[in-house]
């Protein structure tokens, strides 16, 4: 008898990953008349790596699509010099001065840690005062720098009307390779000084990776925030890690790395995914709005050559199943994740994803 039971019981759990994986984007039911508003990310460092024209890219995503907002990274360690912004900086006024002729809103992300690999954009001489695995506090030596060049940046950056936003660091409670990660604390006073800093007294966002149920800790984010800021997530479908499995025996480090073609699905695991109800009901309650600042709408690339693999884990088509899941939880505002990526399909003869992605927004 027992043995029926847990045969029956593997034979559930065996179902509930194989349904996972064959539908890792799950159908819920959205209304039609609901349409978000669409922004995206761009960097100018990626569109190089692509092997892209950064400017001229980024002109022909604000004049092929029809986005309302851009997203653009600050890069501590590329746009400072000495004490000084130099010509990469330049690149991000270009990029807002552009959109503003197109009357497209912009938001900046800036802090240590802010969007594209490899997440902590900073200088060698603070990097070199982390240690691995730390958590970076208020009283950190090198808190003080990172509050000091966000008065820079939104000081210098503050003339310009299209800014809607300022977001104070991204997913900064989530490690990332270094396993660093940005205390509350430390995030409360930059928000402050943000604040302070710009004369217009723009709102501010603040994002969480939003891994799983389990991970609570988003919560500590929406003390910090103020009515008409905004609470964002980022929700991510297929993802990649760097090792499958690592561990220690006898003293050393063993890692089996992730195969090329193997995803795992963070949503179709139900009550065990991640609970975007709860968190837009949360942000709702606290007078903020809810956003979802990344939606995945490319493969994970880590090499070039990856870029023109036939066998894809992430399809023109998973857009708009993306897309149609979210719109389910009625979420405000939407960014889609992966410009850089369409457009050197694009250029590489492949408009299928620029095509999904126009359908979506126009």
């Amino acid at each position: 008898m027992l043995s029926r039971v847990l045969l029956l019981f593997f034979l559930v759990i065996l179902i509930f990953l194989a349904n996972g994986f064959i539908n890792p984007i799950p159908e819920r039911k959205a209304d039609s008349s609901f349409k978000p508003i669409y922004g995206t990310s761009y960097s100018f460092e990626q569109a190089g790596w692509y092997g892209l024209n950064p400017r001229g890219t980024y002109i022909k995503l604000l004049d092929d699509f029809n986005f309302d907002w851009i997203r653009l990274p600050f890069f501590w360690d590329q746009m400072l010099t000495d004490g000084e912004f130099n010509k990469n900086f330049d690149d991000l006024k270009f990029a807002i001065g552009e959109a503003q002729k197109r009357d497209i809103k912009i938001i900046i992300a800036l802090g240590a840690k802010t969007p594209y690999f490899p997440e902590y954009h900073w200088p060698k001489e603070i990097e070199k005062q982390v240690k691995f695995g730390q958590r970076i506090t208020l009283d950190h030596p090198v808190a003080k720098d990172i509050l000091d060049i966000d008065e820079k940046v939104v000081r210098e950056l503050s003339v310009y009307d299209n800014i809607i936003y300022w977001q104070v660091e991204n997913e900064p409670l989530i490690g990332n390779v270094n396993r660093w990660k940005i205390d509350p604390s430390l995030i409360a006073k930059e928000v402050e000084t943000v604040r302070q800093a710009d004369p217009k007294k723009r709102p501010i966002i603040l994002n969480h990776a939003a891994v799983g149920f389990y991970d609570r800790s988003w919560q500590k984010l929406l003390p910090i925030l103020s009515s008409g800021d905004v609470f964002a997530a980022n929700a991510f479908f297929k993802t990649k890690g760097t090792d499958l499995f690592n561990f220690k025996i006898l003293g050393r480090e063993v890692h089996m790395l992730w195969p090329d073609h193997l995803v795992w699905p963070v949503q179709p695991w139900f009550v065990f995914s991640p609970d975007f109800k709860s968190m837009k009901t949360k942000a709702e309650e606290k007078g903020a709005k809810f956003w979802v600042l990344e939606m995945q709408a490319e493969p994970y690339i880590k090499k070039l050559d990856e870029a023109d693999d036939p066998y894809l884990t992430f399809t023109a088509g998973d857009i708009e199943k993306g897309n149609n899941f979210l719109r389910s939880y009625r979420i405000e505002s939407v960014g889609l994740w992966g410009a850089n990526f369409w457009l050197y399909k694009e250029k590489s003869g492949d408009y299928s994803y620029t095509k999904a992605v126009k359908s979506i927004v126009e």
